[in-house]
């Protein structure tokens, strides 16, 4: 029987968040997910991305609402580009209605990454993402703000939602491969939608630093916050020894 209820809340065309959510917990540790309504999954340009963060802030309200009746005892949000749009401030306004919709503290993108990079003592990453230029200047605003440097970002851009999750193997190892320079100290991947976990954990090891991937950080921050020790085995190795030995973060 599992002895915590972890909320997650995703746009309803995302199709990669909860079988990595599923990896990453314990089977102590149930994931229910509230879908928020895409009416408009076009992201081609830089309105469109803004539509879609718009559609999210609507969306967010009634579905958390809907997910707060099974009394989660924590959520993630698992929208990451609308909890970077206003760096600090806007993330954590969007935190606050979630937990208010939902009545559960609540992990954000912007939060979890916060907490893991300060953990590992990194300052320098590089970031991989689907977003368009509009968001991912809101992702170097927020991490500008808490002490951190991008070094460099890539975007695959896809022109829909439901493309993110088709985004390659061969396309995502390659992005990680460019990754090269010294001043990187860690990699940070973006976008929910994004099939990265697996590559994120090999990746590890021939680049030889944290390759952060948004789902897995997300999941491994709300743990912490439940108090678990343990994790599922698709957990990242560079915050699998981190256990809540140092206490939630």
């Amino acid at each position: 029987m599992a002895r915590h209820k972890l909320g997650l809340l995703i746009p309803s065309t995302n199709t990669v968040a909860e079988p990595e959510y599923y990896a990453t917990v314990p089977a102590s540790v149930s994931v229910h997910t509230g879908r928020m309504l895409v009416k408009d999954a076009q992201i081609g340009s830089d309105s469109s991305y803004l539509s879609l963060h718009e559609q999210m802030l609507e969306a967010l309200e009634p579905t958390g609402q809907n997910l707060g009746t099974c009394e989660p005892d924590h959520v993630s949000f698992a929208m990451a580009a609308s909890s970077f749009v206003g760096g600090v401030e806007g993330d954590a306004a969007v935190r606050d209605r979630v937990e208010s919709a939902v009545g559960a503290p609540t992990t954000s993108a912007p939060g979890a990454f916060s907490a893991a990079l300060e953990l590992l003592g990194v300052t320098r990453i590089a970031v991989l993402s689907p977003f368009q230029p509009v968001i991912e200047a809101e992702v170097v605003r927020y991490f500008e703000e808490t002490g951190v440097d991008v070094v460099t970002s890539h975007s695959f851009r896809p022109s829909r939602t439901t493309a993110i999750a088709e985004v390659g193997e061969r396309v995502v190892r390659d992005a990680l491969a460019g990754c090269t320079d010294p001043a990187i100290e860690a990699l940070v991947q973006l976008g929910t939608n994004l099939r990265m976990a697996t590559e994120a954990r090999a990746a590890e090891w021939w680049l030889g630093k944290p390759v952060l991937h948004v789902n897995t950080v997300m999941a491994w921050h709300a743990l912490r916050a439940l108090g678990c020790t343990d994790w599922g085995a698709g957990m990242i190795p560079s915050l699998a020894e981190h256990t809540n030995k140092e206490g939630a973060q």
